[in-house]
């Protein structure tokens, strides 16, 4: 079964996407071998993740092409396909921007559910495409957040967003300065194509960032000054041990990466949220759309 993008979504409601990102970091069978990167012209990437567990195989095959920002082709494209592991059947196509959108903005959501020392709002949000919307989507579907401060490189795309988010009930403010609204904003999302720093002022004590768009060693979203801050008065956590390798901002800042505490180690621990900011690393990982995978295919019976 090929399905679209709408149907794609419609499988993966956000607060059961949250709860299966959960439940699958302490799933024992799940294996997930490091993805192959294979970048081909212009910046552009094709990505190979596979992932399995006890039931399924998966394979997301994503082409990132940073050329097409600001036009009408979307950045990212391909698709996850599913296999049943017992009889190597194809059990399902998903549309695999739609699934990358749901299951990292879910996966920053469930870092904030367990990490977040202010889960109150409002939520800053730089960047205002499909990961910015997702972003808005999630923190109010799966947090409870109503209140929104939103920042794009372009106000037209910041005030698109802010339209759509009031159209779901929420309250939303297009803000000039990300770097002001720090003050006022105990959540915070970059969702930004990560090819300048976007967020340079010291953030709140009680604040939760989930950095999303820098996922290679040459992209960075946020300041070193930042990053180094939070290392010192707060706690950086990053969603796999691949973010060793990939986290640009923390790599580029002289933040050792290697060792940091991972999701799921924090979910493991059953840890409660820390004093002093937080900053979570979110850089990919194929068990996620494993995850989405697994969702998927329940909601299809």
């Amino acid at each position: 079964m090929l399905l679209n993008p709408l149907d794609s979504a419609a499988r993966l409601p956000w607060a059961a996407l949250v709860d299966e990102i959960e439940a699958l970091l302490g799933d024992p069978a799940v294996r997930v071998p490091e993805r192959i990167i294979l970048p081909t012209a212009q910046g552009a990437v094709l990505f190979v993740m596979p992932a399995c567990d006890a039931g399924i195989a998966m394979t997301k095959l994503i082409s990132f092409t940073p050329a097409n920002v600001g036009t009408a082709r979307p950045t990212i494209q391909g698709d996850v396909t599913v296999f049943d592991i017992a009889t190597g059947a194809r059990r399902l196509i998903l549309d695999g921007p739609t699934v990358t959108g749901r299951r990292t903005a879910a996966v920053s959501a469930l870092a904030a559910r367990r990490l977040a020392p202010n889960r109150a709002g409002p939520m800053l949000v730089v960047g205002a495409g499909v990961q910015g919307q997702a972003h808005v989507e999630a923190f109010a579907a799966a947090l409870g957040v109503r209140e929104f401060r939103l920042a794009s490189r372009r106000r037209t795309s910041a005030e698109a967003l802010a339209v759509h988010a009031r159209a779901l009930g929420l309250r939303a403010e297009v803000v000039e300065d990300a770097d002001a609204a720090l003050a006022d904003c105990p959540l915070v999302a970059t969702c930004t194509p990560a090819r300048e720093v976007v967020l340079r002022a010291v953030p709140r004590a009680d604040a939760f960032i989930a950095a999303v768009g820098a996922f290679t060693p040459q992209m960075v979203e946020l300041d070193a000054a930042l990053c180094r801050a939070i290392a010192a008065q707060g706690r950086i956590v990053i969603d796999t041990p691949d973010a060793a390798h990939e986290a640009g901002d923390l790599i580029q800042a002289g933040v050792p990466v290697q060792g940091l505490p991972t999701l799921a180690q924090m979910v493991a621990a059953d840890e409660t949220p820390a004093r002093g900011p937080v900053l979570f690393k979110n850089c990919g990982w194929a068990g996620w759309d494993l995850a989405a995978a697994r969702l998927a295919l329940r909601s299809e019976a």
